[in-house]
């Protein structure tokens, strides 16, 4: 079986050390890089081929979320799990809105890094307890959650699942078109209303329509 090559992104040692003892405890990975700011992360991704990115948010000269949109233009094969002990919703709107593949926070890495780890290369997004509680909130909280001139960036699959669901087939229907698990498709559905600040189908496919993005 394939070994899933992971670089950590940290600015404190105490951190890195904790992420690379629970992320080796994962089967089939191996932590194959330590970097403690983003400018150090790319300059091992430049010389160091891996499977996964883990990284902080919040560090000196290069954030997690400037280093997460680094990759997504130079190195898209790569799947980045953002970990952060502050939950800010601006902050998780603006890493789900650039596809993060996963949000987790440092409070819960222990229980929660290997689902992250196993949903990234699945391309299902995953998200801690207390994170998504917070992205639920600001929901709520917030009725234009984002601007209808506020781009969405989806996956080819997010983009399939969700001209389907504008088609009015049920969660049932689109697992077996696209040949796969239902839970899979209630993940996909899920990151859905995330991503576009919605709480049902009605929001999301009205929301999608203002971008151009279904019919």
């Amino acid at each position: 079986m394939k070994i899933t090559k992971i670089l950590l992104v940290d600015d404190h040692d105490i951190t890195l050390h904790g992420l690379s003892v629970y992320s080796e405890k994962v089967n089939n990975t191996q932590v194959v890089a330590l970097a403690k700011s983003g400018i150090e992360a790319l300059e091992w991704l430049s010389r160091t081929p891996v499977d996964v990115v883990i990284t902080d948010v919040d560090m000196p000269e290069m954030d997690g979320l400037d280093l997460l949109k680094t990759i997504n233009i130079d190195y898209p094969v790569v799947k980045v799990i953002a970990c952060t002990m502050h939950i800010n919703t601006w902050v998780l709107e603006k890493l789900i809105k650039n596809n993060v593949l996963g949000i987790i926070s440092k409070s819960s890495v222990k229980e929660d890094i290997e689902k992250a780890i196993q949903g990234a290369l699945k391309g299902e997004p995953f998200y801690s307890q207390d994170v998504y509680d917070a992205i639920v909130g600001g929901i709520k909280n917030k009725p234009k959650f984002i601007s209808k001139y506020d781009r969405v960036l989806l996956t080819k699959r997010e983009s399939q699942v969700l001209k389907l669901i504008a088609d009015e087939l049920t969660t049932s229907e689109i697992a077996a078109k696209l040949c796969l698990s239902i839970n899979t498709i209630e993940t996909h559905r899920k990151n859905l209303f995330l991503k576009f600040g919605v709480r049902n189908v009605v929001g999301l496919v009205r929301r999608a329509m203002e971008q151009d993005l279904v019919e």
